[in-house]
């Protein structure tokens, strides 16, 4: 219920696993809230709705249910419309992490996240390196799935990509 919580949901980087336990993700360096919020409005109407949001969560955290997902946009939707403005989302991340993370591969990144989900699955990859004209070496991206979900978050794409 809205307003249970004590303390401030953390965004987007921090998922509750449960109350009061809050899983903290590093963020990396040097990008705006706007240009992080902006990155993730695919279709440029000034919120996110759920889908946009889900993909910004999970393109920093590993693969969250939809249920954490929709738990953590109810307690950010500080106005209950179904949709995270801005102001709602820079008041949230300002609070979460400083710096905020930079995003230079982004663009990247979201380009071969050909279903949106914030996740580089298999396929995806493949389509990367094919792209790229170079074979996928298996143990290089073992390594960089941190989480061992399968899938490749933002951070973990940055890591491989360095």
């Amino acid at each position: 219920q809205r307003g249970s919580h004590n303390s401030s949901p953390q965004f987007p980087f921090a998922i509750p696993q449960s109350p009061g336990d809050i899983l903290q993700l590093q963020p990396i360096k040097k990008m705006s809230a706007r240009q992080l919020f902006d990155a993730f409005d695919a279709d440029k109407s000034g919120s996110l709705d759920k889908q946009e949001f889900a993909a910004l969560v999970r393109a920093f955290t590993s693969d969250q249910p939809d249920a954490k997902i929709a738990e953590l946009m109810k307690e950010v939707d500080k106005d209950g419309n179904g949709k995270i403005e801005f102001g709602e989302f820079e008041t949230v991340a300002n609070k979460t992490f400083a710096p905020l993370p930079d995003l230079k591969f982004l663009a990247d990144y979201r380009a071969l996240d050909t279903d949106g989900n914030g996740l580089l699955g298999k396929e995806e990859i493949a389509q990367l390196a094919t792209k790229l004209g170079k074979s996928v070496d298996p143990a290089k991206l073992a390594a960089a799935d941190k989480d061992g979900d399968g899938n490749l978050n933002y951070l973990e794409f940055v890591a491989l990509m360095q």
